[in-house]
């Protein structure tokens, strides 16, 4: 299911975990991750995210993502497996703004958040 598009009277969304719904930081340099190069965080509810800002380096930034769910340790990330050991979540993201945004496209030029 599709998530609605925006338009006329639609606001974008203030950034939340998408696993607990409760609000999160905005992303910021990862310490403990083997690149850093994606800007990310931790929910109190233990989830990680990172930004991708440019919204073209999806696979990049899943990586960055296990790793630093994973405290750096990429043997442990790599034997990982979605569905199984982890969830991942993606939303468009306004980066400026701390928002998310309504689109439910990922070719509408927008920054990429990912959970896990």
């Amino acid at each position: 299911m599709r998530p609605p598009r925006s338009g006329p009277g639609q606001k974008d969304r203030p950034a939340f975990c998408l696993f607990c719904k409760a609000a999160i930081p905005r992303p910021a340099p990862v310490q403990g991750t083997p690149r850093r190069v994606f800007p990310g965080g931790r929910c109190a509810c233990g989830c990680a995210f990172v930004s991708d800002l440019t919204g073209k380096n999806g696979g990049e930034a899943l990586v960055e993502l296990l790793a630093l769910a994973c405290s750096g340790d990429m043997d442990r990330a790599w034997a990982m497996e979605e569905g199984r050991d982890y969830h991942l979540k993606v939303v468009s993201y306004d980066a400026r703004r701390h928002t998310f945004r309504r689109s439910g496209y990922f070719k509408d030029g927008m920054a990429r958040l990912y959970f896990l």
